[in-house]
């Protein structure tokens, strides 16, 4: 039985840009963000506080960066800073936040600049 081609050039994850055919082409392995430090860019810091933490987990769901660290038991102990954009989701979706003293708060952003820029 004849292998239908797919109409795309495979090409390696060191290939320059120059290598690829218009349209595009497929990459045997790609990377992701987990190997670079993207947080580093942000104006503000999120600040965790774990004592108003009620662990429902919105924050972990909405992160679209999966900065928001978890044990083993599912409870959020900290945020990676590494890779957190300061996108506020997670604030926004934060119950302890809804109390409209921010000293109650479970997620905020520190008001200091941290940008390594």
């Amino acid at each position: 039985m004849k292998k239908q081609s797919t109409g795309f050039k495979v090409v390696s994850s060191s290939a320059s840009w120059q290598e690829l055919e218009t349209g595009g082409g497929l990459l045997k392995m790609t990377g992701n963000s987990e190997a670079y430090r993207t947080g580093n860019w942000v104006p503000k810091t999120l600040e965790f506080v774990e004592e108003n933490c009620i662990n429902c987990g919105l924050c972990w769901a909405v992160c679209p960066d999966d900065s928001i660290l978890l044990d083993e038991k599912g409870n959020m102990i900290g945020v990676d800073l590494d890779h957190c954009k300061d996108c506020g989701l997670c604030v926004e979706i934060c119950p302890p936040n809804k109390n409209p003293d921010p000293s109650k708060h479970a997620l905020r952003f520190r008001e200091e600049e941290s940008s390594d820029f």
